[in-house]
């Protein structure tokens, strides 16, 4: 039984903390992997038409803020849908790594030498079961629900396989970008290979994608996610959140 004086220091903490939502609002227009269908919230039920409110909402599972589950990429992992994982998969200390002040062109590869100094000049280090979200700036810049959101959907840079490699040998949790795609450099919607889709989502490392406000994270903090329990899931939308403590 969890003793009541626990309780109340994890509750003085979250009292005390800042919270940051890294959750898109879900919206009709917003971007989306052009392959997939478009989100669609419809106001179905009315106060007026039938005396109370009700929107129904037809999206892919990727669609917003969302994880990716390892069946998304790999036919042989049929096991590993996105109800099956545990439950604090996405919940942990998170690691933020800053490259936003860099103007990123398309197709542009973060390199892992790159992530080493940031590490080195920050005093960081990347654990074990750690979260590590990487922050390019690009939601910031072409997130949008105009009829521009194909540059957003169509363009990014991405992150070479060292790094992949890196964050697999520091057995982490999960990785999360602002961008579509987790470490898929794309230019005009095409795409070069991806070695975090291929190497790390298979070693049951979760890929998020379409995080915000990650420039208002410190370099370490808490974050807090959890999928949809959706049948034989190929991923799920979250909602994000960062917890600071004050």
């Amino acid at each position: 039984m969890l003793k009541v004086e626990s309780l109340q220091k994890i509750s003085e903490i979250l009292k005390n903390s800042r919270f940051v939502d890294l959750t898109v609002l879900l919206e009709n227009g917003i971007p989306r992997w052009p392959s997939h269908p478009h989100l669609v919230i419809d106001q179905t039920v009315t106060h007026e038409h039938d005396g109370y409110y009700c929107q129904s909402i037809n999206m892919a599972e990727h669609t917003g803020t969302h994880v990716d589950a390892p069946y998304h990429s790999h036919e042989d992992l049929s096991a590993k849908t996105i109800e099956k994982i545990k439950i604090d998969s996405l919940i942990g200390t998170c690691k933020v790594i800053d490259f936003s002040t860099r103007e990123w062109k398309p197709g542009e590869r973060l390199k892992l030498s790159e992530v080493k100094e940031y590490l080195l000049e920050n005093k960081l280090d990347i654990e074990k079961d750690d979260i590590v979200l990487f922050n390019f700036g690009w939601l910031d810049k072409y997130w949008t629900n105009t009829s521009e959101w194909k540059y957003y959907s169509m363009n990014q840079p991405g992150m070479d396989e060292e790094l992949a490699d890196y964050l697999i040998e520091k057995n982490i949790k999960a990785v999360g970008t602002d961008t579509i795609a987790v470490g898929t450099p794309v230019v005009d919607g095409v795409s070069e290979v991806c070695y975090f889709h291929e190497k790390v989502l298979r070693k049951d490392i979760y890929l998020m994608e379409c995080l915000e406000n990650l420039k208002e994270l410190p370099k370490e903090c808490l974050f807090i996610a959890a999928p949809l329990k959706i049948v034989n899931g190929s991923g799920s939308p979250i909602r994000a959140l960062a917890v600071i403590p004050q």
